[in-house]
């Protein structure tokens, strides 16, 4: 289901600027390179100046890197998505200019690899929600997912994208701050994994009982979607229901609490879903 515009960009506003201060107030000061087109320039300026080549600007490697990125998206994705990648793109800029007027964390490293990665992370959650990406390794992986790795999660392919610029950054940085940058994109990943895929987690469950009748009835006005199916001898001799549900973590204690008020003999499997996408009609 398409979102609206307004909430779209309302969500690459606030992804923004929690990745801003992510990277500007925590990982920066603490010269963590979690990944990105601005690690890559920051690897190759180092590489250029250690040759006496005078450096390699990043702007210039945000360029190059940038520009045929966006064009492959414009011909691949169209131009809702560049559009909206476009803006987050100016927008992520925008934050960081103003996150540097925020006090910048300069404590220890491994405090800040935890809440740069998890601020990082939440933010670009939020900007895929929107719709778009920050450009950059987020775009290339966006691009990749939806052209040759289709089968691998946009936040994964985010977290080995990263995790190369970061092992090549590994003779800049030495050792000690390449693998806290590793733990940064860790957690980066692991909350993108959460927010941005499991917004809409839930819970289902088997339930069997030799007569549910009374107990679907409960289900449903609790706002349970309840699928039943006859289940003949499969755990006794006796015939039995089969119910199948499908409900919120949230709603998990209730199911729980309508089971133990019945009297009859029952088994109770619950498992954790992903994710349900569209609307699920509560049934018998």
């Amino acid at each position: 289901m398409e979102q609206s515009t307004g909430r779209a960009y309302i969500w690459i506003l606030s992804g923004t600027a929690l990745l801003a201060v992510g990277v500007q107030n925590f990982l920066e000061p603490a010269g963590l390179v979690a990944g990105g087109i601005s690690g890559l320039g920051m690897i190759l300026d180092d590489i250029s100046r250690r040759l006496g080549m005078g450096g390699v600007p990043l702007w210039l490697v945000n360029t190059m890197c940038n520009v045929p990125l966006f064009l492959l998206a414009f011909r691949v994705q169209g131009r809702q998505f560049v559009g909206r990648t476009f803006v987050a793109t100016v927008l992520f800029s925008v934050t960081l200019y103003i996150a540097a007027w925020f006090p910048r964390y300069t404590g220890d490293l491994l405090t800040a690899s935890a809440y740069g990665g998890l601020l990082s992370g939440a933010g670009l959650a939020m900007v895929l929600r929107g719709g778009a990406t920050t450009g950059g390794v987020d775009l290339a992986a966006s691009l990749l997912h939806g052209t040759v790795f289709a089968h691998i999660a946009v936040p994964t392919l985010i977290f080995v994208l990263d995790a190369s610029i970061i092992m090549l950054g590994f003779l800049t940085f030495g050792a000690t701050n390449t693998l806290y940058a590793l733990l940064a994109v860790g957690i980066m990943e692991k909350v993108l994994h959460l927010a941005a895929e499991g917004v809409n987690q839930k819970c289902a469950a088997w339930i069997y009982a030799k007569n549910s009748t009374g107990l679907s009835d409960k289900l449903i006005a609790a706002q349970v979607c309840v699928l039943q199916k006859i289940q003949i001898g499969m755990y006794t001799a006796e015939d039995g229901q089969l119910l199948f549900c499908v409900f919120s973590q949230k709603e998990l204690s209730k199911v729980k609490q309508i089971l133990a008020n019945m009297d009859s003999d029952m088994g109770f499997l619950l498992m954790d879903v992903r994710e349900v996408m569209g609307e699920m009609p509560t049934c018998r």
